[in-house]
């Protein structure tokens, strides 16, 4: 929870990509259980991410921290987690969701009246959050913003591709995920499709 804010051109990159994802409506086709990763560019972590929003509940993209995060998500997933408190201290995610207006605090509305942007209706506002276990969700950082711009603009590329070939995510091996991998050509930054092996968990040393 500690780290630089973000900047308004920052903020304002990340409320583009949220419009175009909620544009394309990528949670008409995709489930959560579609699970893919986009790599951050600055640290090498890959975030795994699912779409949600195919019951028309909840419309979001969270993106899972490394293998922490994934093995929360699969504890969700698996059933293995009872109560959406419960659920709520494992989580270790940035998360991208639309939300009325009500849900807003005054530091997302005062980013929004900065950008000059307008929202109305119900599951229409975009809503950042950070998700560490155990902590209450709060602002992004500048790094985080960052990473979740990248992570939206990877999801609608990847969610696109799937809409006409459902089968892509379908590993050629156990244990296989699907990850978008960033790469630098000259002065662009290039994606390339890779299946990658999650990062054993690391299980914290108990001292007695």
């Amino acid at each position: 929870m500690n780290g630089k804010s973000p900047t308004l051109q920052e903020w304002k990159d990340l409320y583009d990509a949220a419009i175009e994802f909620q544009r394309n409506e990528c949670w008409n086709w995709m489930w959560d259980s579609e699970l893919f990763g986009v790599q951050n560019p600055e640290t090498g972590e890959i975030g795994y991410c699912c779409i949600m929003g195919r019951l028309g509940e909840h419309f979001a993209l969270a993106v899972y921290d490394g293998t922490e995060g994934l093995d929360g998500y699969l504890k969700i997933q698996k059933g293995e987690i009872s109560s959406e408190t419960e659920a709520f201290h494992i989580q270790k995610c940035l998360m991208a969701s639309f939300e009325d207006r009500k849900f807003l605090q005054d530091q997302d509305l005062q980013v929004i009246k900065s950008l000059s942007l307008k929202f109305r209706g119900r599951n229409a506002w975009p809503f950042f959050r950070s998700h560490l276990p155990g902590y209450h969700p709060w602002i992004l950082t500048g790094a985080e913003a960052k990473f979740l711009t990248v992570a939206i603009h990877q999801a609608i590329h990847v969610a696109l591709r799937l809409k006409n070939n459902p089968e892509m995510l379908i590993p050629p091996a156990d244990n296989l995920c699907f990850v978008r991998v960033p790469h630098k050509k000259e002065e662009s930054l290039m994606w390339r499709d890779d299946w990658l092996e999650p990062e054993p968990l690391e299980i914290p040393e108990i001292v007695l």
